[in-house]
Parts: structure tokens; C-alpha cells; sequence
């Protein structure tokens, strides 16, 4: 009888494992959109970059930085979430001049999970 149980509880604890697995997988924070959007030619420069997460960010953990195709920082200042939603993470940056920019990310989420990534887009 105690092999059958514990055969039970094995089978129970492999499906929930199972059925638990595709919520650990999307636990960490995912870029879901950005402004000016990835990829995307502006016809003039942004006065500011918005990048929206699908969770709550921590501020103090949290960074953009935009580089010219030179290799240049562009960006200045400090990147910080958006008071009105915490999934926004925004920074200001300078005119821009023509040319390519990379905007190199990093996040913390609310629950510590780490983040970080990378998108183009170009000033016209």
C-alpha cells in the first residue's frame, strides 16, 4: 500500500511541477513595447524613451542607456520608472543627430528577477 501512495504522490508532484512550469518561465520581466519603437526610422529626435515591461520595475535597479553608431553614450541622465505606472521605464536624452542609435536596457523587476536587452531604432 505504501508503494502505491508514494507512486501517487510522485505522479501528483510531477504534473504539478508541470502545470507550474509555464508561470516560472514568463516570471522574469519581458520588454512589450518601446518608444520610438524598436526598429523604427523618427523622423526628428526623441525628447524621451519609453520602454514598457510586463511587470512592475524597480527604479533604483533599472537603466537605459542610448549610444550613437560610434559607440558614444548619448544618453545623460538617469532612467527612472514613470510615477503613474510602474511598468514604464523612461529616460530624457539630448537632440539627437541623424544617424543609428542602440538603446541598451537593464531591469530588476518588483519579484529581483533580472532583465536586460537591446533595440535600434534611427533619428532621419
Amino acid at each position: 500500500m505504501n508503494i502505491k501512495i508514494s507512486k501517487l504522490l510522485a505522479a501528483a508532484a510531477a504534473t504539478a511541477a508541470a502545470a507550474l512550469s509555464p508561470v516560472i518561465t514568463f516570471a522574469h520581466g519581458k520588454l512589450e513595447s518601446t518608444i520610438p519603437a524598436a526598429g523604427s526610422a523618427v523622423d526628428s529626435s526623441p525628447d524621451m524613451l519609453r520602454l514598457t515591461f510586463n511587470e512592475d520595475l524597480e527604479s533604483a535597479f533599472s537603466s537605459i542607456k542610448v549610444v550613437d553608431a560610434s559607440g558614444t553614450t548619448a544618453s545623460k541622465d538617469k532612467a527612472k520608472v514613470d510615477s503613474s505606472n510602474p511598468r514604464v521605464l523612461m529616460v530624457e536624452v539630448p537632440k539627437l543627430a541623424s544617424g543609428s542609435y542602440t538603446v541598451q536596457w537593464a531591469v530588476m523587476t518588483h519579484d529581483a528577477h533580472k532583465t536586460k536587452g537591446s533595440y535600434t531604432f534611427a533619428v532621419k
